[in-house]
């Protein structure tokens, strides 16, 4: 919430969150910018930055001697402070607890596309505009000479995030790999591709796709098993993860595996290769979750209606649809 209050009671529950050794997303996009007066307390507003800087603090006293911790900062591309989050890592010193990534509207590509003026918005007003491509030149040049912000395709993410008929992502986890709604916990699992590969080096090498969709079914169990005996640093996160009985299946060792089947990292090839495997794992994992959810049931939350009708469905093997039908 943009409040004193607000502020101190999200740091508090990130505390907990990073002493059980969780990560932690933020979006702070909600704050007021930096200079906006604040009637109540009679002052200028610090601005996200300043929150940031709070939450960074609270992660340095929590990892001493435990090595550096884990949180996300996201700020919407239409905030009035973007220019000062975008360049936050110029300071090498400064936000070193946390990773950062803009949150690109399709609009706001739109608008660098079309080479148009983005306006910079606070309680429903423009506050200013920039030039699109000015902005997003701007991330890029960071992200060159420091290796952050990054961004999140935010619109695109709740476009394709099948629960997103009940829920809005505006956040991830601190490294990244899993989107998630306000108090979300996924417990994630990776498979080792290069652990996979028949015959590696040599001219007739390939991946063993039975056993990679028999890993991808046993790490869906497993989740969910995981779910069931994790202890939650607050009550919120707990109920989110029962309510949803949210997981990740991912996957480790892409380099090495495409290496051993004589493929070029980042070639057009490469890319083929690893949007199919990524779909096998996707149809393999929605098929475990629908005979699971055949014998414990689905998840409390789950709308048949809606969910068959989202778009993330559509691409599924038309066998895996018929069992989420059923």
């Amino acid at each position: 919430r943009d409040s004193v209050s607000g502020i101190m009671d999200v740091a508090k529950i990130a505390a907990l969150t990073m002493q059980m050794g969780g990560g932690i997303g933020f979006d702070f996009s909600t704050l007021r910018p930096h200079g906006t007066w604040v009637n109540g307390l009679d002052c200028p507003a610090a601005g996200p930055l300043g929150a940031m800087d709070i939450c960074n603090a609270v992660c340095n006293m929590l990892v001493t001697g435990m090595g550096r911790g884990a949180m996300m900062a996201t700020l919407r591309c239409d905030h009035p402070d973007i220019e000062y989050f975008i360049a936050a890592k110029s300071n090498p010193s400064r936000l070193r607890n946390f990773n950062l990534s803009v949150l690109i509207t399709d609009t706001f590509m739109d608008a660098v596309k079309a080479g148009s003026d983005w306006p910079l918005i606070w309680n429903s007003k423009v506050v200013r505009c920039i030039h699109a491509r000015t902005l997003w030149d701007a991330i890029m040049r960071q992200a060159y000479d420091t290796a952050e912000p990054g961004v999140l395709f935010i619109d695109r993410i709740n476009a394709t995030n099948p629960l997103g008929y009940i829920e809005k992502i505006a956040a991830t986890n601190s490294c990244a790999e899993q989107p998630l709604p306000p108090n979300g916990a996924c417990p994630l699992a990776s498979i080792n591709l290069a652990k996979l590969i028949v015959n590696p080096f040599e001219p007739h090498a390939e991946l063993d796709r039975p056993q990679l969709c028999q890993l991808a079914e046993t790490a869906v169990r497993m989740l969910d098993n995981v779910i069931d005996v994790s202890q939650f640093p607050i009550e919120a996160q707990r109920s989110e993860a029962l309510a949803k009985r949210r997981i990740g299946v991912g996957v480790t060792g892409v380099a090495d595996a495409l290496i051993m089947l004589g493929v070029r990292y980042g070639s057009p090839r490469a890319v083929r290769l690893v949007g199919d495997w990524m779909q096998t794992i996707q149809n393999a994992v929605y098929l475990a979750s629908a005979k699971l959810a055949a014998v414990r049931g689905a998840f409390p939350m789950y709308n048949a209606e809606l969910h068959q009708q989202h778009e993330s469905i559509a691409r599924l093997d038309p066998v895996v649809q018929r069992a989420i039908a059923k």
